[in-house]
């Protein structure tokens, strides 16, 4: 079980995970701290049953030459601690705020182009194109005022989901996000 983005979770109660309910030690849950910290830590853990825990440590010490101890040392107090999980608290609600501001800026100025999505977590939120609107012709349009999308076609196996953008949040404040949703809205006046 890949438990990706699950710090950051907005509404409603996080769904349990598998590796948590599962009473026969069959599921491995794997995380990382790429988005809860920074990519370059470069740390993720996995919770195992103990019967694994021996051949899983020499399968790891065979694929590369590890992570620099002083890192993991250091995000283990960061934990201990309790400063990661007061951290994480105040980044849900930094990044509440903004999937606030991305759904309101979309609604007030591209309502009749796209829609939200709203996820219940996440750092991304996905946009679905209305009223006919190209995929490919919008993302061009798009590049070209400086808003750089994901279409969402190119996240299905087969090309064929449907249209509209993936929309990163975490890492625009709330005013940088009304001005990438301004100039993407005068590309589609009313």
């Amino acid at each position: 079980e890949d438990d990706y983005d699950s710090e950051f979770h907005y509404t409603g109660r996080p769904t349990a995970c598998v590796q948590g309910l599962d009473p026969h030690d069959r599921t491995l849950y794997l995380g990382t701290f790429t988005k809860s910290l920074f990519p370059g830590l470069r740390l993720a853990y996995l919770v195992l049953p103990q019967t694994l825990v021996e051949p899983m440590v020499a399968a790891r010490s065979l694929m590369d030459g590890h992570t620099a101890s002083i890192a993991q040392l250091t995000l283990a107090r960061f934990i201990e601690d309790g400063r990661f999980g007061a951290y994480v608290r105040t980044m849900r609600g930094v990044y509440a705020e903004r999937l606030e501001a991305l759904d309101a800026a979309i609604k007030a100025s591209l309502g009749h182009v796209a829609t939200l999505d709203r996820p219940a977590g996440g750092l991304q939120a996905p946009c679905f194109l209305i009223n006919g609107h190209a995929e490919a012709e919008t993302l061009v349009q798009a590049g070209r005022a400086g808003v750089h999308l994901t279409g969402l076609s190119s996240l299905h196996a087969d090309g064929q989901g449907r249209p509209g953008w993936l929309m990163g949040f975490a890492a625009s404040t709330p005013k940088e996000i009304q001005a990438a949703v301004g100039r993407l809205a005068g590309l589609f006046p009313t």
